[in-house]
């Protein structure tokens, strides 16, 4: 397709949607990252049921994630790949998910030979670490499509609009939203005398790394938390990593033997060591993407019994939506958007640990605090776009 693209045949319903040509998969790919088509299912995507592909010009289309880290995570990454499977599924399209495995150097090359590769059509990637490296090639390579998704193509302080890469449709998840009502939970738990909690009300987060995303989530859980307990304190820690479980579960020990009791894990990979370490040690986790109690209570129930919550970023959703649009014609490349507690792509899990944790006053409350969020009464500090100072403030305003 991409030689018919480059003839000028581009007046099809493909049209800003995709570029590249297709064959079989197995041909395709890259050296630079290990690569794989089975992974992990976590989520539920939207169905829509075997959609007939003829339509278009050229049938044979390829769609190839690109994640960070590694599938197995649990959480962001098997989520996405959860999204793309029912991509496969309900398209009959070929798809392909390559992992980086947290190497930044493999993130240039990779980009760079699937883009060269006829084979994939649209290239998807998420979260902020992959961002300079996705528009460094798409900016090479103005013909291919590419989804960034969990980041921003515009970027101020550099300069950058969205409309700068006409061939990439970017978004970003208000995960500050839901992280606002993850916040006010941890604090409705620290300060209600319940058994795995202490009178210090004080609650942690441990990060996998200092991004946007990263920060964006710290900033609402703060503010959700302060919403029902001012004084509260908030002890906050960053692994540097989001596969480094053995830190996360360090981290977070550390930071329950300083009186947290509460601690959110928003880490990918890294954060089932922060789960295993606040079970570990008695006291409640918050998990992070998907319902990590639904995700682990067969498996590791000792773990998930401890989770009272999750702050669920659905990218099982957001991968399906961006890339269904894209095969339909209606993905606006060039473009940006936010999606939210309005959009039902973030919130808190709702599940029968959940239930049997909280009071029927207390998910009250969670939930009249989620609708006002939602609703726009409530307006939650973002990260996003803020200045480093009016960041550090927030998290000052809890230590």
């Amino acid at each position: 397709m991409k030689r018919i693209l480059s003839m000028g045949l581009a007046l099809i319903l493909l049209i800003g949607c995709l570029a590249g040509c297709s064959s079989d998969a197995s041909q395709g790919g890259t050296d630079a990252a290990q690569t794989n088509q089975e992974g992990s299912s976590t989520g539920s995507a939207p169905k829509s049921g075997n959609i007939d592909v003829s339509q278009f010009e050229d049938d044979d289309i390829g769609v190839c994630l690109v994640i960070n880290t590694n599938l197995g995570d649990k959480s962001i990454c098997d989520l996405s790949y959860a999204g793309l499977q029912q991509i496969e599924t309900d398209y009959g399209v070929r798809i392909r998910c390559i992992e980086l495995g947290g190497d930044a150097t493999k993130q240039i090359p990779t980009f760079i030979d699937l883009a060269e590769d006829p084979d994939w059509d649209i290239i998807i990637a998420g979260t902020p670490n992959l961002r300079e490296s996705l528009l460094e090639v798409a900016a090479d390579y103005p013909d291919q499509k590419f989804i960034l998704y969990d980041s921003a193509v515009a970027n101020a302080d550099e300069g950058i609009t969205a409309e700068d890469y006409p061939n990439v449709y970017s978004m970003e998840h208000a995960q500050n939203e839901g992280s606002y009502v993850a916040g006010a939970a941890a604090a409705l738990l620290t300060t209600s005398g319940d058994e795995k909690t202490n009178d210090e009300h004080i609650i942690g987060f441990v990060g996998g790394g200092q991004n946007t995303a990263i920060e964006d989530f710290l900033v609402g859980y703060i503010e959700g938390a302060k919403a029902v307990d001012p004084d509260i304190k908030v002890l906050i820690s960053y692994i540097g990593s989001f596969n480094d479980s053995a830190k996360g579960k360090e981290l977070a020990m550390a930071q329950i033997d300083q009186g947290a009791d509460v601690v959110f894990a928003v880490a990918g990979g890294a954060g089932l060591g922060v789960l295993d370490g606040c079970a570990e040690k008695g006291v409640y986790s918050i998990g992070v993407d998907g319902d990590q109690y639904e995700i682990l209570k067969d498996d590791d129930p000792e773990t998930a019994a401890a989770i009272c919550t999750s702050m669920e970023k659905k990218c099982d959703q957001t991968v399906y939506s961006c890339v269904s649009a894209a095969l339909e014609g209606t993905l606006e490349y060039g473009s940006y958007d936010m999606q939210g507690l309005a959009d039902g792509v973030v919130g808190i899990s709702d599940n029968e640990n959940y239930r049997a944790i909280f009071t029927e006053e207390q998910i009250s409350a969670l939930e009249d605090i989620e609708a006002r969020v939602a609703s726009g009464e409530v307006s939650v500090f973002t990260a996003i776009g803020a200045d480093d100072a009016s960041i550090q403030a927030i998290k000052d305003s809890v230590q």
